[in-house]
């Protein structure tokens, strides 16, 4: 399909060479002078100051005469006869800010745009949908995407060429600039757009056999093949290919903190009853990688949180964004680890991580804004990188060369993007060859250390920050939820619960209406209608948020939610949950998801999520949906498990045979409190667990059907442990529900 793609849009646009799209460019082009952009207040706003987006609105004064996607944009299209320029990005993406100085401020590509395409926008974090179905052409049809995704289409919204950054010249070994390609199509177009329209219609049949649905096939339940542990297996031997030995992590550079990919290597070494990190062949590469990403640069010594990821093999050099969903994700592996290995430096990585989102990422009333950027004043890094003369004139002489050996930082620098001599902070050199360097103890290094950010953290924050994105989004805040959720059940901060209540909160007061969830909150607006990761992210936060404070409402909120999912998305025919539901607008294709990249799938995590309420709940309905992603997920793990990492997460949890612990105490008892915090302080990767008063049995045992029978023995605190719908004898104290756990 790529190569019959690639040689009808060079035929179409009549280029003797073949285009190449960077997604990345190998080195950044050379940008204006700040004072060369024409400030928006000297322009008059187009069509995008009337949006919510914030990555629509930072194009609101281009000179180009951008439409927000919808159906304005392809009349004018139809009436004019013309093709349409989409251009999709999101508020945060370094290059999409590079395309925007460079080409969508520049008066003469404004005007090719304007006399000869209809030119949209699209938010990729407002519509996914959107985003999913053009990249999915672009990287089917032309080898590779990324942001800012640029897609020529026509006024059906059929796509005829793609690609992802250009230049706004021809650059010598990085393909065609933006400027000629523009012209190139818009004459190819008046000339020949009949037959650009034919190869149009010809792709986008292509793409629906292709592309768009990965369960076809899956679903003759009876006979198809089911998970079984040789699809764990397989997956850790793939993994293990993977595995950078020297430096953590799997592949090579860029270097990506993939955490489902921790996740299920994690949840491995602990059902295989060898939680020891240094005993287990999977457990020593996530434990490598944790530590390696710690020490990097990809994290944020100064402010806490993770930057979006690594440029080069060793962690060092970070792409500079901070997004809400590497915060929570990470948080959550991080804390998952400590938990299972009793490190507290993991619970500490992650407490940074978490305080991080709730100084910068956190709404008056609640929610969890979605990012930071990678730039400030134009320049990418330039808000978190120091030169080794700035830090001692913060710091002093000794004290400044003591935090230059731990942190890395030196004349040369590490960071050239920024400026000669710009250090990105790293902590590669052990606390205790410092230490001994110094001829000082490591506890008053670690002190004087600790003071030493501080006073650099002070001055950094006088800095011109990164923008931020403040839009409020229903799956990046369940994900959040998740990730405080499962930092109270690890550490017991009681803010870490009360933040997970209140992004709770937030959503069903701003982003439920009429009982449907909607995506989308900011300015005081909520809208677009919700989409497969939304109920799946959600459902998955309230779980673990009812895990973590035992509101029944919660677990109650997570019933509703996946009886919708299941209503909206699922397949009745073949199986597995489509991204959109029949209430969003039709696309070309209606896409269904199990690629676990940096973020999960929305199927994967909707699997899990079944999986969790079958064992609570008993609901058959989601057992039998259940089922057929087994089969689903038996497939696609036996064809590249390496794609499919959190659906990896939810077949060890089915494989398993998950365990319902239900503790019955009344609410202010010492032993039923010491009970929980026994199932809280492990990590038990295939468990659920609720916690109840006796009074409460009888009103939930038509949620909880697995509470028939569970009574506080005696009006003492009592723990059920059952598998399968068999129980071990009821405990009476928390050392008894530990030997039970660990059998």
């Amino acid at each position: 399909m790529k190569t019959s793609a690639r040689a009808a849009a060079w035929l179409i646009l009549g280029f003797t060479a073949p285009l190449r799209a960077a997604a990345d460019p190998p080195a950044p082009p050379a940008r204006p002078a700040p004072d060369s952009k024409q400030a928006p207040k000297e322009r008059s706003a187009n069509r995008l100051a009337r949006e919510k987006s914030p990555y629509l609105l930072q194009h609101a004064h281009n000179p180009v005469d951008w439409f927000p996607w919808g159906e304005e944009a392809f009349r004018k299209a139809r009436e004019e006869a013309k093709p349409i320029f989409l251009s999709i990005g999101y508020s945060t993406c370094h290059w999409c800010h590079v395309m925007e100085r460079e080409s969508f401020e520049n008066e003469e590509i404004a005007k090719i745009l304007n006399e000869n395409f209809v030119s949209i926008k699209v938010d990729r974090e407002e519509r996914p949908d959107v985003d999913d179905v053009y990249m999915s052409a672009v990287q089917a049809a032309w080898g590779h995407g990324g942001w800012p995704l640029s897609v020529f289409l026509t006024a059906e919204g059929k796509p005829f060429f793609g690609g992802t950054y250009f230049p706004p010249e021809d650059v010598p070994g990085r393909g065609h600039g933006f400027r000629p390609l523009l012209l190139n199509i818009a004459r190819v177009w008046r000339e020949r757009a009949a037959d650009v329209a034919s190869d149009a219609e010809k792709l986008s049949k292509k793409l629906k056999e292709h592309v768009e649905d990965p369960t076809a096939g899956s679903k003759e339940a009876a006979e198809a093949p089911r998970l079984s542990a040789s699809a764990l297996k397989a997956g850790s031997e793939a993994f293990k290919d993977l595995y950078d030995t020297q430096e953590g992590g799997f592949g090579r550079a860029p270097k990506f903190p993939r955490t489902s990919t921790l996740d299920f290597l994690l949840a491995l070494s602990v059902m295989e009853r060898r939680p020891d990190a240094r005993g287990h062949e999977a457990g020593r590469s996530v434990a490598h990688t944790l530590d390696a990403m710690a020490r990097g640069g990809i994290r944020d010594h100064l402010g806490g949180g993770f930057h979006r990821y690594s440029t080069d093999g060793e962690w060092t050099v970070p792409h500079f964004e901070k997004m809400l969903y590497d915060q929570a994700l990470i948080a959550r592996t991080y804390l998952n680890a400590g938990r299972a290995w009793k490190e507290k430096r993991y619970l500490h990585v992650a407490g940074e991580i978490l305080d991080y989102v709730l100084a910068r990422l956190t709404h008056p009333n609640g929610g969890f804004y979605s990012a930071e950027d990678a730039d400030s004043e134009g320049v990418e890094g330039k808000y978190y990188v120091w030169t080794r003369a700035e830090v001692l004139a913060v710091l002093g002489e000794a004290e400044g060369a003591l935090l230059s050996a731990y942190h890395g930082i030196t004349g040369a620098g590490n960071f050239e993007e920024a400026g000669h001599g710009q250090n990105v902070l790293t902590a590669r050199v052990p606390l205790e060859k410092v230490a001994e360097e110094k001829k000082s103890e490591p506890a008053e290094v670690d002190r004087r250390l600790a003071a030493a950010r501080k006073k650099l953290l002070d001055v950094r924050s006088k800095r011109i920050p990164p923008s931020l994105d403040d839009k409020i989004l229903t799956d990046w805040n369940g994900l959040a939820i998740s990730a405080f959720a499962i930092a109270y059940q690890a550490t017991g901060e009681s803010r870490y619960l009360q933040a997970a209540r209140r992004s709770a909160d937030f959503i069903a007061a701003r982003l439920v209406k009429d009982g449907q969830l909607l995506h989308r909150f900011r300015d005081g607006e909520a809208g677009i209608s919700a989409y497969l990761e939304d109920h799946a992210f959600l459902i998955a936060g309230l779980l673990d948020l009812y895990e973590a404070g035992f509101d029944a409402a919660h677990l109650r909120e997570a019933v509703r939610l996946a009886r919708e999912m299941v209503r909206r998305f699922w397949d009745g025919e073949r199986g597995g949950f489509f991204h959109t539901s029949p209430e969003h607008e039709v696309l070309i294709l209606r896409r269904k998801e199990f690629y676990d990249g940096a973020v999960p799938s929305g199927n994967s995590v909707a699997f899990l999520d079944l999986l969790r309420l079958v064992e609570l709940t008993g609901d058959p309905d989601f057992a039998k949906k259940a089922a057929v992603l087994n089969t689903v997920a038996a497939r696609l793990l036996s064809e590249n498990p390496t794609q499919h990492p959190q659906l990896l997460v939810a077949a060890a949890f089915d494989l398993a045979r998950p365990r319902q612990v239900a503790v019955v105490a009344p609410q202010d008892d010492p032993i039923g409190r010491e009970m929980v915090l026994e199932v809280h302080r492990g990590f038990q990767p295939a468990l659920v667990v609720a916690r109840l008063s006796a009074e409460e049995v009888d009103s939930l045992k038509s949620l909880l059907p697995f509470l028939e029978g569970k009574a506080a023995g005696g009006r003492k605190a009592t723990a059920y442990v059952c598998r399968g719908g068999t129980c071990k004898l009821p405990a009476h104290d928390a050392a008894t529900l530990a030997r039970q756990l660990a059998e």
